[in-house]
């Protein structure tokens, strides 16, 4: 049973939730960690599901952004499941009472609620040690919180951490039947602010093309914070890719699923090397459920390397591309599914497209169990290192 159960609002931070599930199970293992959404399979009881987890655990991680209050009711008693009822809350009071730490996690520049403002059973809430994640340091308010359940929690420390994902340079793939294709694949691994060989940018976007808030942790917020301009103190004073979006969709939305729509990279230009970023809607909102995948993941694949191919046309500067496991963050879609449909589709069109300007395709191996999905995939498809491919051509 899961040793970390992480206690979140669903319409406030589930960006930070899905972060820290893929963290924590990274370093701790998969079974350690408990996220509803990720942890509670289709079919299963989502309330048996909910109880049985809380009851084993050890250390509850309650989530609290800027507004966390605002988005959330009183309501604790769950007898009767009331419409009103507040699970968020429900989950602490429990943890309360079955004597479980509850470490409060501020997201930003969000602040403990007074005891005044929280219901009884959870009043204590406000009394708790905190830990902080911030955008601008997110690697090391991470490595903290890790720190702090090894102490809280010595059984985590059972298991040894990864690496991210084993390696620092790209894997660099050729299709097998076409080896003259001057077109390569490559897995990227690690977070995206270490790429500087892209000159696009792939961004998992919904379908109403509203980029996250800058403030939350997915690939549009850390594309829309570090694309604007910011003072000496890290605070954004141009929007520069959000507004460009947002005028380059004006009254069209929502958008089909599967839409392409190309920006300017903004201030990415000078940190990353980055000169236009494809917004593509890869996933849906539904109200009071969050965001999933979209269906067909493959046409995001096509559309944004059609958009790519376009501006490869005008731009002769523009020749690498590089896409994340679009919707497999908030949207909480399978590692090894979409790894396939976007990799499958990648095969195609270079097969379909065998004059392409594009001289390399990137996909982004963020955490080990990404960067494992997409090693095991192209093993299956008509795909050899490139490395390989030149020691058969040699001989």
């Amino acid at each position: 049973m899961p040793k970390v159960f992480v206690n979140y609002r669903v319409q406030e931070q589930s960006g930070y939730a899905m972060l820290l599930h893929r963290e924590l199970a990274q370093r701790f293992g998969l079974d350690n960690v408990f996220l509803a959404s990720r942890s509670i399979g289709p079919g299963e009881d989502f309330v048996q599901g909910i109880h049985s987890s809380l009851r084993q655990c050890l250390v509850l991680l309650a989530i609290i952004g800027p507004r966390w209050l605002e988005s959330g009711g009183r309501t604790i008693d769950v007898s009767g499941f009331a419409a009103d009822h507040d699970w968020v809350h429900w989950e602490i009071a429990e943890a309360f009472a079955r004597g479980i730490r509850v470490i409060p996690i501020l997201i930003e520049g969000a602040e403990l609620p007074g005891e005044a403002s929280l219901p009884a059973p959870i009043a204590r809430l406000a009394r708790c040690q905190y830990v902080r994640l911030r955008h601008h340091s997110i690697d090391g308010d991470l490595a903290q919180l890790v720190d702090v359940l090894r102490r809280a929690v010595p059984a985590l420390d059972r298991r040894a951490p990864e690496p991210v994902a084993g390696r620092l340079d790209p894997l660099y793939l050729h299709l097998a039947h076409t080896p003259g294709s001057q077109c390569r694949i490559g897995i990227f691994p690690g977070t995206i602010r270490r790429v500087r060989n892209a000159d696009i940018w792939v961004n998992s976007e919904n379908t109403d093309m509203q980029m996250a808030r800058y403030t939350e942790f997915s690939i549009s917020a850390i594309i829309r914070y570090w694309g604007s301009t910011r003072d000496v103190a890290g605070r954004v004073r141009h929007d520069l890719i959000a507004e460009e979006l947002d005028a380059a969709v004006g009254p069209n939305r929502p958008v089909a699923p599967g839409t392409a729509v190309v920006t300017s990279a903004g201030a990415l230009a000078d940190s990353n090397n980055v000169r236009y970023v494809i917004h593509v809607a890869a996933v849906q909102g539904e109200p009071g459920a969050g965001f999933r995948q979209v269906r067909n993941i493959g046409w995001c694949v096509t559309n944004a390397l059609l958009q790519a191919e376009r501006l490869a046309q005008t731009d002769s500067a523009v020749r690498t591309i590089l896409f994340p496991l679009l919707g497999t963050g908030v949207a909480g879609a399978m590692i090894q599914t979409t790894a396939h449909d976007m990799l499958l589709a990648t095969l195609d069109y270079l097969t379909q497209r065998p004059d392409t300007l594009l001289s390399s395709i990137f996909l982004l191996a963020y955490s080990q169990p990404e960067f494992a999905a997409l090693d095991s995939v192209w093993r299956t498809l008509p795909l050899r290192p490139a490395a390989a491919l030149a020691s058969e051509e040699s001989a």
